[in-house]
């Protein structure tokens, strides 16, 4: 049962990601890759690749649900990004505003290892400074998480992060 629903996830995300993409022009330069810094849910490096037709991310760092807790939780998130409307703030400042579809993963180690595996609808808004290669970001989402490893569990989760990237 397990490895049904999980083999129906990654279909999904497969069948769902070219969708998304077609006629996106994307929020970053063609090309362009971003390092720096994500804080949210998982705290840690957060990375960005134009695509031109649409954007990848991926984040990896300390899982915030399981700081404090008797163990170290490591997560990661990997997702794509469409941009569905860009506020216009005059000049060469400019803010879209992002939908996509996020994969989070959790693994937990302390008494019992355990893994999480997600799937997330997320709403994003950047801002990249025109003079300097910086992009500011700001992610929230929901949608549904699963206990893969250990005692099996299907439930609710909710996704956020900030974060800053220098462009390359």
């Amino acid at each position: 049962m397990k490895k049904k629903v999980l083999v129906l996830l990654v279909v999904a995300v497969l069948a769902v990601a070219p969708a998304m993409a077609a006629d996106y022009r994307g929020s970053a330069e063609d090309g362009s890759v971003g390092v720096g810094i994500n804080l949210g849910t998982n705290t840690g490096l957060g990375l960005k690749f134009g695509m031109g037709k649409f954007d990848i991310f991926a984040d990896v760092g300390l899982d915030a649900w399981h700081i404090g807790s008797d163990g170290v939780g490591l997560g990661g998130d990997v997702g794509v990004s469409y941009e569905v409307y860009d506020i216009d703030l005059g000049g060469k400042h400019h803010m879209p505003i992002t939908v996509g579809l996020m994969v989070p993963m959790g693994f937990f180690f302390g008494n019992n290892f355990s893994m999480n595996l997600g799937v997330v609808i997320q709403a994003g808004l950047e801002y990249q400074f025109p003079e300097v290669p910086i992009l500011l970001y700001l992610r929230l989402g929901g949608g549904i998480d699963m206990k893969i490893v250990g005692d099996w569990t299907l439930g609710g989760l909710f996704a956020g992060s900030i974060g800053a990237l220098w462009m390359f």
